[in-house]
């Protein structure tokens, strides 16, 4: 293969990805879950003052989920429901 219809077909091959990823982005639904922001530890104990350490030791009192295996997981904390339930 030459190397003109080589770049003929990789252009080919990207165009019609793009248009695949864009039809899956505009078809696929987002839940009201996926549309609230979640933050890492870090940045909700920075919001909130506080250290990440204790925010993971109180983070039952905040709405937040778990990614990842259950020893070795990232917990992640919904943005709008910090301040909702912090008192220091």
């Amino acid at each position: 293969m030459k190397k003109d219809e080589m770049e003929r077909l990789t252009l080919m091959i990207a165009e019609k990805t793009a248009e695949i990823v864009i039809e899956r982005l505009n078809s696929t639904p987002i839940s009201r879950e996926e549309d609230d922001d979640y933050v890492t530890s870090q940045e909700a104990a920075h919001i909130l003052g506080v250290t990440p350490n204790y925010l993971r030791s109180m983070k039952d009192k905040f709405p937040h989920k778990k990614v990842g295996n259950k020893n070795q997981g990232r917990v992640f904390f919904k943005k709008s429901g910090l301040f909702e339930n912090y008192v220091k």
